[in-house]
Formats: C-alpha cells, structure tokens, sequence
C-alpha cells in the first residue's frame, strides 16, 4: 500500500508526483485534495512507471511490471518454458488478426487488476478498495481497448496491441519464408516426390 515507499510509487497516480512530499502526505493521509481512485491511471501501469502529464497516452500499459506479471500468466496458461520468452521482439500481428485480441484485452486488464491489487495493503479481496473501485478500474481498461474515440487513437490501440503480441509472443518469421525457402522445405519436397512416383508409376 501507501505506506511502504516502493509500492506507493507505483500506486500513485499519473497525475501527481510520489517524489513530491506533500502530495504523499496527501495520499497517505486520504485528504480530499489527493484521492485515489479508479478514474487515475496509476503509475505502475506506465513505461518506466512514470507518466508524461503532456500525453497520457505515452507508454501506457508498457511497464516491466505488466509484463514481469504476464509471464506468470503465461506460464500458467501454456508454458513454464513460454514464459521466458515474454521479452522477446518480433511481429506477432497475426494473433490479434486471427481474433485473439478480444482474449489478450480481457487478460491485459485482469494482470492490471492483480498488479494493483497486490501493490494494496488489503488482506482479501473486495471489490471496493477505500475510495477504488476495482470494477470500474476494470471497465476503464477494457472500454481504453475496446472503444477508442476515432481512427488515431484506433491505431494507436492496434499499435499496443500488436507491441503486447511481440512481448508475449515473440517474433513471427512467417513474412520472411520465400518460394524459394519454402520449395526447399519437407511438404514441398513430398509433394515433388509423391508427383515423380505418380510419373513413373503410370
């Protein structure tokens, strides 16, 4: 919670500034003036846990956290090996474009609310954390995912998407297999085979 330094920072939301001692007075103390709550993104969400007040939107839901957590995850639902390869670079466009972007949405946002619900000082689990609200927190990160306000900001939300598709699952080579490469491949040489066996057989 807000009383050990290390997890404050990260609970703290992107509008305000831990460093800074009076906000987390403020924080600490629950005074009006810093109330946290589920309309804040916080901190831990963000690339390097901080965010540009200018644009919000930079490096949201990038943190080293989300991904450190999203290989337990990984290796919970497929591997325990798959899940050392969650820093990997690559372009794995082709499973969001295959329909597993409404899945990776939903997962994204159920990490972010473990995250923050372990970050916390409560003892078991309630809906409403003080002045948190998980469910809202929740419907905020799916409704950033589902309904962005246009054409830009739809791009920029495939652009994560596509960013999350590479941390988790790597780099896809499949543009890079030519004819070439692929005649030299074993399905291709069957089928040469299979095709010379019918010429001699007849």
């Amino acid at each position: 919670g807000f009383t050990n330094d290390a997890s404050g920072k990260l609970l703290c939301p992107a509008e305000w500034c831990w460093e800074d001692p009076v906000v987390r007075a403020g924080i600490c103390d629950r005074t009006t003036a810093f109330i946290v709550s589920e309309n804040s993104w916080l901190s831990f969400l963000y690339e390097a846990y901080q965010a540009d007040a200018s644009n919000l939107e930079c490096g949201l839901f990038k943190s080293k956290l989300l991904l450190i957590t999203l290989q337990g995850f990984k290796a919970i639902f497929t591997s325990p090996s798959s899940a050392n390869e969650v820093d990997r670079d690559g372009n794995g466009a082709d499973v969001i474009e295959n329909n597993r972007h409404a899945q990776t949405r939903s997962d994204q946002a159920r990490v972010k609310i473990c995250i923050r619900f372990a970050l916390s000082n409560i003892m078991s689990w309630c809906t409403i954390d003080g002045d948190f609200d998980y469910q809202i927190f929740w419907d905020n990160i799916v409704e950033f995912f589902k309904d962005p306000p246009g054409p830009a900001a739809q791009a920029r939300v495939k652009a994560l998407l596509e960013w999350w598709t590479r941390k988790v699952f790597g780099r896809n080579h499949w543009g890079d297999l030519t004819s070439n490469i692929v005649s030299q491949m074993s399905v291709s040489a069957l089928a040469a085979q299979r095709q010379e066996m019918e010429v001699t057989m007849f």
